[in-house]
């Protein structure tokens, strides 16, 4: 499919499974030396499942399960972070407070976390919900474009998440296909917080973000522009990339090699859907697309206005993948 090529992720999605292949072994020799120290806590790690989008920042995932109780292994996820590799910019800014995030959540459509271990000041070991479907950018490039009627579904489960952080006054600032996980019910759930904090200050007033974070492909304009910025505001940008992306199996801009382009091309909304698929979707889905990939801040839709928006999604009226 001629898309894949204009398909990517910042740093490529050909790269990103190219940096799995080459680092494989690698990768396996440092499991090897946390084994035994899992083990006595009741883990074990199995298969490398990936690498995040920034390797020595994200860390390696595995598939892990819970063996303290023989009777009941539960397979999970364990994301493993070495803080001695990490840039250090990631572990005394990022770091903490992804940690103090993911200890406040919890909600049906985030990635449950089961525990956070640490030992050695050196190593940080997170054991959270396996999505036995991968994530949500893999479906599209498997099955193509998502129906509107099953994107309706795992949309409004997506902004249901989104609008629990926003509520706690917490951010994601890294929305994006990638971040959306499926189960083996086909629900989805957001996950990968590496840049959600926390928007309010030591004397609880709600404070502008200042940094420049995130997938380029997903930023919001105000983000590229440089300037403080509302992270609330900017995490709807990022939602109205996932719709697009879902329904038109094509980013909804090109990857520019200079952000000025990209910026250009956002406030001149030059995006547009494919005939074939325009042609199906409703004028609803295609007006909440336009209302959130809104250049103009005070006309973007809030994440609350979007829930309105959405029709109600009952089981009896969606068909679901299974």
């Amino acid at each position: 499919m001629t898309w894949r090529l204009g398909f990517e992720s910042p740093l490529g999605l050909p790269k990103r499974r190219a940096n799995l292949n080459t680092s494989a072994a690698s990768l396996r020799r440092k499991r090897m030396s946390h084994v035994e120290m899992l083990e006595r806590r009741g883990y074990r790690l199995l298969d490398i499942l990936g690498t995040g989008s920034h390797a020595k920042v994200d860390g390696v995932v595995y598939m892990a399960e819970f063996i303290a109780d023989n009777l009941c292994q539960r397979p999970m996820a364990c994301k493993l972070v070495d803080m001695e590799k990490a840039p250090r910019n990631y572990v005394v800014k990022f770091l903490p407070k992804e940690l103090e995030v993911l200890r406040r959540i919890k909600h049906p459509h985030i990635i449950e976390i089961y525990s956070i271990i640490q030992w050695n000041k050196r190593y940080i070991c997170t054991f959270m919900q396996l999505a036995e479907k991968g994530d949500l950018l893999d479906f599209i490039l498997e099955n193509g474009a998502v129906s509107e009627n099953q994107m309706r579904v795992w949309f409004r489960q997506i902004t249901l998440a989104v609008q629990y952080m926003h509520t706690l006054e917490i951010v994601h600032r890294d929305l994006k296909c990638e971040n959306i996980l499926i189960t083996a019910k086909f629900n989805v759930k957001v996950s990968d917080f590496g840049f959600a904090r926390s928007i309010l200050d030591d004397h609880g007033s709600a404070i502008l973000s200042n940094t420049f974070c995130g997938s380029l492909c997903y930023i919001a304009p105000e983000v590229l522009k440089g300037l403080p910025y509302n992270p609330k505001i900017s995490d709807m940008w990022g939602l109205g990339v996932i719709l697009f992306v879902a329904l038109n199996c094509t980013m909804p801009f090109r990857k520019f090699s200079q952000i000025k382009k990209m910026y250009e091309a956002q406030m001149s909304c030059n995006w547009t859907f494919r005939k074939k698929i325009s042609d199906e979707l409703s004028t609803q889905v295609k007006s909440l697309v336009k209302k959130l990939l809104e250049p103009d801040l005070t006309k973007r839709f809030g994440v609350q206005l979007n829930i309105e928006l959405q029709v109600d999604c009952h089981e009896s009226k969606v068909s679901y993948l299974e």
